[in-house]
């Protein structure tokens, strides 16, 4: 039996246009991906007392946010930048409350850890002190949330990425991509070569943003296929993961400190606060807010010579000298 001709002229080109509609895009099961972690995630969050919810949904919302961005090169529409600035509000309202969370599990901790009557005395006044503030987190956030209507959001989120897939061809975002990972970097110097020359909370904490930033482009280029990319993954994590760790013990420093500050609590329990302000200086010192091992332990040479290997010679670091490794 002879083979079918191939078609020609017309046919040719309606099975050419056919071919590219069923061609599944690189993005397409990372969007889906996201769309029903969102989706999911919901529920807990405005009905459950569950604490993984809430860090996973502020997660989720920096992920989509930032394949909302992917997908639009040539610059977001007014309906995708309404989704944008929801998925931010979002994210904020849950801020506070997922502080409030990572404190009061450290609290937690560091009470287990010690034998002494006083010291758990003033744990457990820290441990009161955060869980009000979390309840009125909680129910401050769940307001901000059901005014927003998130499943009708999650809908409409979805919707929008489904459309902007087919817009944005495999090459263009290819490009773009790459493009955000190396404006991401210059920007990630600048805020390291701050941090470096400050050395105070607010500079160190911008470098943990900027990491984070940094880190969501490179897995994005990842989800394309990337391969090369995973050294400069590896090492925004460790980082990103180091600065976390920071960034918690200073939550837990100024929480500490409001929590034994209050008047009505030092003239009631002045001996428990004696003894609490002992351990806030005992963190203090392990945890320093200008923390000089954070930019000793990780060096932008690590991260300059990961990202040379993958993007052949991006723009050469701007940052200082030391050696970051991974932390």
């Amino acid at each position: 039996m002879q083979p079918a001709p191939a078609p020609r002229g017309r046919a040719a080109s309606r099975s050419s246009r056919a071919t590219a509609r069923s061609d599944p895009h690189p993005l397409g099961p990372l969007v889906e991906k996201y769309g029903e972690r969102f989706s999911s995630l919901v529920a807990p969050v405005l009905a459950a007392d569950d604490v993984e919810a809430v860090h996973d949904l502020r997660v989720v919302t920096r992920r989509l946010e930032q394949a909302l961005l992917a997908l639009s090169p040539e610059g977001p529409p007014k309906h995708v930048k309404r989704l944008q600035r929801t998925l931010r509000r979002i994210r904020r309202a849950l801020g506070p409350w997922r502080n409030c969370d990572v404190a009061l599990a450290m609290t937690s901790k560091r009470r287990r850890q010690t034998r002494s009557p006083q010291r758990r005395a003033a744990w457990d006044l820290v441990r009161h002190f955060l869980e009000h503030r979390r309840l009125e987190e909680c129910i401050r956030a769940r307001r901000k949330l059901l005014g927003k209507g998130l499943q009708g959001f999650a809908r409409r989120l979805l919707t929008a990425l489904r459309q902007l897939l087919p817009a944005t061809p495999a090459p263009r975002l290819h490009a773009f991509v790459q493009a955000g990972v190396n404006d991401a970097w210059t920007r990630w110097c600048d805020a390291c070569a701050h941090a470096e020359a400050d050395r105070n909370v607010a500079s160190l904490h911008a470098l943990r943003i900027a990491t984070k930033r940094l880190r969501y482009h490179v897995e994005l280029a990842r989800e394309l296929g990337e391969i090369a990319a995973d050294p400069l993954l590896e090492w925004c994590r460790a980082l990103q993961e180091r600065l976390g760790d920071w960034h918690d013990h200073q939550i837990l420093q100024q929480s500490m400190a409001e929590a034994f500050a209050r008047p009505d609590v030092m003239l009631s329990e002045l001996n428990v606060v004696q003894a609490g302000l002992v351990e806030l200086a005992r963190e203090r010192r392990a945890f320093p807010p200008d923390d000089p091992s954070i930019l000793a332990e990780a060096q932008a040479g690590t991260g300059h010579r990961a990202i040379t290997r993958w993007l052949g010679g991006p723009q050469e670091s701007t940052a200082p000298a030391t050696n970051f490794t991974k932390g």
